[in-house]
């Protein structure tokens, strides 16, 4: 773990974008590709929400977002839904616990509270970011389900381990985790010390799920890649990036660590899973600055 990193003092503001991205994904017309994160914009204030049902406002919104960052919200239209089918097959399999590691304004424990079961589920974030997603949901008179407990924790200071102990994790039992958007801001010993922990502290063939960015000496030339990552910095200057990863060495990253890997999305293979229109055409140009992968423990 690194010391001495400062906490946010504010909701982290990339978790709110993402919720943002995802409650518009859910006003989208378009069937083949409308976002299910029907909560999402709970997190939104009163004039956010309004303007998702404007008919001439809508389609402003998403024309200024791909000003903004080409393909960003593409991209997180894949991986929400990338992740969902991820956690509904988890929780269908039995998997005995399930664990947000960067929760963020994360509602899979909400949204698919029928299918947990008996599966421990915990969320970890930041403090500040958790609390107010806590307050915003009881505020709404969203209820927790039983089976979700909330870890605050700083992951490049806390002990991940002794965090989750208290918090009544089982080190021993068969796991899932996600780990979305979360990555690319810690520092590469983090990103290590956390992918320890997962191989070390759960039982053989639990998973992980998560998302990496590309080094920034490849993204020339690839769409979106240069913009969204000078976008990052522009809007998220108290969470700055850290780690990239060449997508040709992510088997041997992986293999080093004590995991296999299971599946490895390029952009072009999350285009064409998660944004064709019935027409056979894309709905949208994908975001070519991000991998998504799933990994299990051997």
């Amino acid at each position: 773990m690194i010391p001495n990193q400062p906490q946010l003092a504010q909701p982290s503001a990339s978790a709110l974008n993402v919720a943002r991205c995802r409650a518009i994904a859910a006003h989208d017309t378009r069937p083949a590709i409308q976002g299910q994160d029907y909560l999402a914009e709970v997190f939104l204030d009163e004039a956010g929400r309004q303007s998702l049902t404007n008919p001439v406002v809508f389609p402003l919104i998403l024309k200024k977002l791909d000003a903004f960052s080409p393909g960003a919200y593409e991209y997180f239209i894949a991986r929400t839904a990338y992740l969902d089918q991820i956690v509904k097959q988890a929780f269908a399999d039995h998997r005995a616990q399930i664990v947000f590691l960067g929760a963020g304004y994360d509602t899979r424990a909400y949204r698919f509270a029928d299918l947990i079961g008996a599966a421990r589920v915990f969320e970890l974030d930041e403090a500040v970011t958790q609390a107010h997603k806590r307050a915003v949901l009881q505020a709404a008179n969203i209820a927790s389900p039983a089976q979700l407990t909330f870890v605050a924790l700083d992951f490049t200071v806390d002990d991940l381990a002794e965090k989750l102990r208290q918090a009544g994790y089982d080190p021993t039992a068969q796991t899932l985790f996600i780990w979305e958007g979360v990555t690319y801001y810690l520092p590469p010993a983090t990103v290590n010390a956390t992918l320890d922990f997962i191989r070390s502290n759960s039982a053989r063939g639990s998973r992980v799920a998560f998302d990496y960015m590309l080094p920034e000496a490849q993204c020339e030339g690839r769409f979106g890649a240069q913009q969204a990552r000078a976008g990052m910095r522009s809007l998220y200057t108290s969470e700055p990036l850290h780690f990239d990863l060449d997508e040709a060495q992510i088997s041997t990253f992986l293999a080093q660590r004590g995991f296999e890997l299971v599946e490895h999305l390029s952009a072009d293979e999350m285009q064409t899973r998660y944004l064709m229109l019935p027409d056979g055409t894309p709905a949208g140009h994908m975001l070519d600055l991000f991998r998504l992968v799933q990994a299990q423990t051997v």
